[in-house]
């Protein structure tokens, strides 16, 4: 198995033998919805663990938190396009009224001090999580795991987005985690071949998704009719909570 070598662009994790694994869909500023699940599960932060697909910013009230989030040992979140949208402003090559009107005010609103901190913390993000279980291995990414041409093997998306095919390759795969739409806009069911499961999320779904062997779990909780969708990995189990529901 392929570790991932480089924490900026993958990070692996061993099995977790003391409890249990959670993958929960886009947050985006909603906080006060994934504590109320960590009630709801009854969330043992000495063994569970909590990985998200990215966004956990922007269009929610409480995206300033993202900080004390990602400081807890239990929770781990891939980068999604929002956090890439700060990222891109912060390197003086993003769009801030595009990211406003995509629910970043509350970012180029707050302190310069701040928005540092937050923009150095999200670089530090990895594109994808790969993880291991007990019986056996699923992944983590924001938006699709890419298929290009006769690449439908995990490791050879972990090895593209870590560059070992050229720079050309590295910046369509890391492009196409974070933003595409073609597999679920298709319906496109090629299984990602060398992982049991890969979850994503960035597409706003009625509720959680099955296209082949991979996981939509956004279920638009940033919008007054959606809600927030988290799965237990061991079970399949599908756990909601309804805007407003904390």
């Amino acid at each position: 198995m392929t570790p991932c070598t480089d924490p900026a662009t993958c990070v692996r994790l061993a099995p977790n033998i003391l409890g249990r694994d959670f993958v929960v869909g886009d947050v985006h500023g909603h906080f006060e919805l994934l504590e109320a699940f960590m009630r709801t599960v009854d969330f043992d932060t000495d063994a569970d663990r909590l990985l998200a697909v990215g966004d956990l910013v922007d269009r929610g009230p409480a995206s300033h938190q993202v900080l004390q989030w990602l400081e807890h040992a239990w929770f781990y979140s891939v980068r999604g396009n929002h956090e890439q949208m700060i990222l891109d402003h912060d390197l003086g090559t993003g769009s801030v009224e595009k990211h406003r009107n995509n629910g970043g005010a509350w970012y180029h609103d707050a302190e310069t001090e701040l928005r540092q901190a937050i923009a150095l913390r999200l670089q530090q993000l990895p594109f994808a999580l790969d993880v291991e279980t007990p019986r056996g291995r699923f992944g983590v990414v924001h938006a699709e795991p890419p298929l290009l041409p006769g690449q439908h093997h995990w490791e050879e998306i972990l090895m593209n987005l870590a560059g070992e095919q050229g720079g050309d390759v590295q910046q369509l795969t890391q492009r196409q985690v974070l933003y595409s739409r073609n597999r679920i806009n298709n319906r496109d069911k090629t299984p990602i071949t060398g992982v049991d499961t890969v979850y994503v999320g960035h597409t706003s779904v009625p509720s959680p998704t099955r296209l082949g062997n991979v996981v939509y779990l956004d279920t638009g909780c940033s919008w007054p009719d959606g809600h927030l969708s988290a799965i237990e990995v061991a079970t399949g189990k599908v756990i909601t909570l309804e805007y407003g529901a904390a």
